[in-house]
């Protein structure tokens, strides 16, 4: 299998083009590949290209698309996660894992309990970052549909805008059964910031139609859960 590569520009059967600086860097100056290399391209809207490199300069790395492929590899559902911020390296973690398991959307959340607050340049440079996080995910693990990053929201209007099954995690709850996601087209799914959510937080979502459940008796890390609760959901839609 060939590396793959995201740059958001349209593709064509046999029209050579100069990839974007991120793609070219990683391709000519990280990898350092070759011209008559192959690779696999995609820029979001769906499907991949087989291409071969055609040249490699110092600042762009040009390629010729050869086949579209229609595969995007998503799950069957579109999941809606609300990921409160976590500290350090642990929120790279969380939304590199939530994209390897195929959620439609990561919307990023304060809460009361919240230790991390980003405003103005550290907000942008923060969600720039964190989107570099998702493509490099997608890049990994084969999806061509990379998830849409929303912005820094409070947790009352990601509530308020919920839909779908709506689904919270919290300890000490009962696990999902195996019939509870069927008929649904859509799923939000609330997981909690370091900390745990506040009383009238929890109350406020459970008003709103959220569903808590847990997995077990244990009290997941704020990194953890998704990852956890996700696949939780994948494996209950094999059922």
């Amino acid at each position: 299998m060939s590396r793959r590569f995201f740059d958001p520009q349209p593709f064509q059967a046999g029209q050579p083009i100069a990839l974007g600086t991120g793609a070219s860097q990683h391709i000519g100056r990280v990898l350092r590949m070759a011209p008559g290399d192959a690779v696999t391209l995609f820029n979001g809207s769906g499907g991949e290209w087989n291409a071969v490199i055609k040249a490699v300069d110092k600042k762009s790395v040009t390629v010729t698309p050869t086949v579209f492929i229609d595969r995007d590899r998503v799950p069957p559902l579109p999941v809606v996660l609300g990921l409160p911020l976590i500290k350090g390296e642990r929120m790279d973690y969380a939304i590199q894992k939530a994209t390897e398991l195929g959620v439609a959307e990561i919307h990023l959340l304060e809460t009361s309990r919240t230790e991390v607050r980003l405003k103005g340049d550290r907000e942008s440079k923060k969600r720039e970052h964190w989107h570099q996080v998702i493509v490099s995910a997608c890049e990994q693990c084969g999806l061509n549909r990379p998830p849409r990053l929303a912005g820094i929201d409070t947790l009352a209007a990601f509530i308020d805008q919920a839909s779908g099954l709506r689904l919270v995690a919290h300890p000490g709850e009962a696990p999902l059964g195996a019939t509870a996601l069927r008929g649904t087209e859509r799923i939000t799914l609330l997981t909690g910031p370091e900390g745990g959510f506040a009383p009238d937080e929890l109350d406020a979502a459970l008003t709103a139609g959220f569903q808590p459940f847990a997995l077990g008796e244990r009290v997941l890390r704020a990194e953890t859960a998704p990852v956890a609760l996700l696949a939780a959901l994948w494996t209950l839609l094999d059922q």
